[in-house]
């Protein structure tokens, strides 16, 4: 087997154990009904900020690193993909915020804006498993997407699922 292959691979299991150890961390939260990201996205965030710092230098500092022209379509590629990353990463973490209570939720994204919702308008909830969220589906045609990332999902979802939801 080619050993990209296998480095993919690695990589792969190594990320999905990774966040079900970081989600199964954060499903409570420190302070009862506030929803936010950890520390662990904004390291991420400044992890592949640094990937992208060293990329950078590589482009600049060692002529080595480009000397086909698919060298450096790869480094522009990696410019791209990790400086797309670090700002999403960022986005989350510095502007990702909720508060919640058993009358409703109040959530802002970057993404979709502040969305203040009641319980009692919640028509259904289902668990994406690629995004590894769970989506809210509001009356009024809202949708609150919480991941499973954000400290105090599970408060939530213990509480609606007290309420009668099933997800």
């Amino acid at each position: 087997m080619d050993s990209s292959i296998i480095s993919g691979l690695i990589g792969g299991v190594a990320s999905v154990a990774l966040c079900t150890y970081i989600s199964k961390r954060v499903r409570t939260s420190q302070s009862v009904g506030k929803l936010k990201f950890g520390s662990f996205l904004v390291i991420l965030a400044w992890c592949c900020l640094a990937f992208v710092g060293i990329a950078v230098w590589a482009f600049f500092n060692n002529a080595d690193a480009w000397e086909k022209p698919s060298e450096l379509y790869s480094i522009i590629g990696l410019f791209v993909g990790f400086g797309f990353a670090s700002v999403y990463c960022f986005g989350e973490y510095f502007k990702v915020s909720g508060n919640f209570d058993t009358n409703g939720i109040d959530f802002t994204s970057p993404w979709t804006g502040r969305k203040v919702e009641s319980w009692e308008n919640l028509e259904s909830i289902k668990f994406n498993s690629q995004a590894n969220w769970y989506v809210l589906y509001f009356k009024s045609g809202k949708k609150i997407r919480l991941s499973s990332l954000l400290s105090g999902h599970g408060e939530v979802l213990e509480m609606l699922e007290s309420k009668g939801f099933n997800f």
